[in-house]
């Protein structure tokens, strides 16, 4: 964990708020570091590295995109750890169907994408969460939203 000088002018609040957003930063990091395949490159060239690690960072944002429509249309707590090892079955079609610019075929990738996470990376124990993990503090996923569009609607 990074070291964090209080400096004199921080008062605890604001002390606080400036290591939960640190924290969250080194996870975000190990995320991209354990899940994006971020470890080593064979190469010295800067470009190439920096072109890795941007589509590692854009792969990440892709794989949370998922997680997040998967529990909002199914109503079914994820694991974003668990999407981010599943992701790389469903990935594949999502790739394939840009690829193409077949619209028909990206909504079926997405279709079969949110169904086959929705089945393999659901949370755990959302029963145990709500007492003792990360949704202790009574904060719930919010399902209903307006403003979703249905796949189909939106085809």
């Amino acid at each position: 964990m990074s070291t964090l000088s209080t400096g004199g002018d921080l008062g605890g609040k604001r002390f606080s708020l400036r290591r939960h957003y640190v924290w969250q930063m080194e996870l975000l990091f190990k995320e991209w570091k354990s899940y994006a395949n971020l470890h080593a490159f064979d190469t010295e060239k800067v470009a190439i590295v920096e072109g890795l690690i941007w589509a590692a960072i854009a792969a990440a944002a892709l794989k949370r995109f998922l997680a997040h429509m998967t529990q909002l249309l199914t109503e079914v707590p994820m694991s974003t750890r668990r999407v981010a090892m599943c992701a790389m079955h469903v990935l594949g079609d999502l790739v394939e169907a840009l690829k193409r610019a077949d619209v028909a075929g990206l909504y079926a990738a997405l279709e079969a994408a949110i169904t086959y996470l929705a089945r393999h990376a659901q949370r755990a124990h959302p029963t145990r969460d709500r007492q003792t993990g990360r949704s202790q503090l009574g904060l719930e996923p919010f399902f209903e939203n307006d403003d979703v569009i249905e796949l189909a609607e939106a085809a």
